[in-house]
């Protein structure tokens, strides 16, 4: 049998306002699945790059997704740009190019297929 999920989905154009927003849909969700603080910190974080990343380079509306699981939390976020994030190198005087490769370093695992980017958080007991 399939363990138990909560899920919470939101769909709009691109602005960077909906960052912001998406992060506290975000807290406010994991905290009634009753995930760890520590671990809600760090998929926050995620929603805010992978959010970001498809406000600024993707393309029509963006779909955003968490959903907690027994012992997972997923985020993905699609929109209509057929090109995949990718880890970029940013110089020391960059102000962008970080993203990806901080949701590389946070997650235990995430992938892009252009249209979805997701990334994974394994912990016990995520869902309530």
């Amino acid at each position: 049998m399939p363990a138990p999920s909560h899920g919470c989905q939101a769909a709009f154009l691109p602005a960077l306002t909906r960052v912001g927003e998406m992060r506290q849909t975000a807290g406010a969700f994991l905290r009634r699945c009753r995930v760890s603080e520590p671990v809600a910190g760090v998929v926050v974080l995620a929603v805010s790059e992978l959010v970001t990343n498809a406000v600024v380079h993707g393309e029509g509306e963006v779909v955003f997704r968490i959903t907690v699981a027994v012992d997972v939390v997923r985020v993905s976020v699609t929109d209509h740009n057929p090109a995949p994030a990718v880890l970029r190198e940013a110089g020391p005087a960059g102000e962008s190019g970080r993203g990806i490769r901080l949701v590389d370093a946070i997650s235990d695992a995430w992938e892009s297929s252009g249209k979805e980017t997701w990334c994974e958080f394994r912990c016990a007991s995520a869902a309530g």
